[in-house]
């Protein structure tokens, strides 16, 4: 697995929570049926929901999938299943460190770089969102997951795989997040 982190300037931002259909999975799990991407693709289902479930300290957003086509793809694979999810802290005061959304992405960049398939690509984006509930800037950390197949099918199954393992990587900085806290 390939991961790259990419570390936006602050500048432009948006809102936390997104305005626009947003779902609050942690206060209300069954929500998850409502995400069409979930409801087509159980990875994405099951990632959503552990990520939002009471073991973890994240909160998701903006959780979408997509399909390319041979044609719209690069000349090494015929096809690519990708899929983007916004994450952030689920307690509200630990989204204004850069730092530690920092530390997240490089403890989860040492956790998938052991995985030798180049056939997923992950970058974790971590940019300035505007927190409007507490009035502030902080930030997010976007996952986007790339993976590639000789088929429609292999590039989805390769891709559920990825998103399984990007799941155990988070909910192992979770736990270890979790004991530095309570430090």
């Amino acid at each position: 697995m390939r991961v790259e982190i990419v570390d936006e300037p602050e500048g432009k931002t948006t809102a936390f929570p997104p305005e626009d259909n947003y779902l609050d999975l942690r206060a209300n799990p069954q929500a998850v049926g409502k995400i069409a991407g979930a409801r087509r693709h159980l990875p994405l289902w099951n990632f959503l929901t552990a990520v939002n479930g009471e073991g973890s300290i994240f909160a998701t957003a903006n959780a979408t999938t997509r399909t390319d086509l041979p044609t719209t793809v690069s000349a090494d694979k015929a096809y690519e299943f990708a899929s983007q999810v916004e994450l952030v802290f689920a307690e509200p005061s630990l989204n204004f460190e850069r730092k530690r959304y920092l530390d997240l992405g490089s403890g989860l960049q040492e956790l998938l770089d052991r995985d030798t398939p180049d056939t997923v690509r992950v970058v974790l984006r971590i940019s300035s969102r505007d927190f409007t509930a507490e009035n502030r800037l902080g930030f997010c950390l976007g996952i986007r997951m790339v993976a590639e197949g000789d088929s429609a099918q292999q590039a989805e199954l390769r891709w559920g795989l990825g998103l399984a393992r990007v799941q155990q990587a988070l909910l192992f900085r979770s736990r270890a997040q979790k004991q530095q806290i309570s430090e």
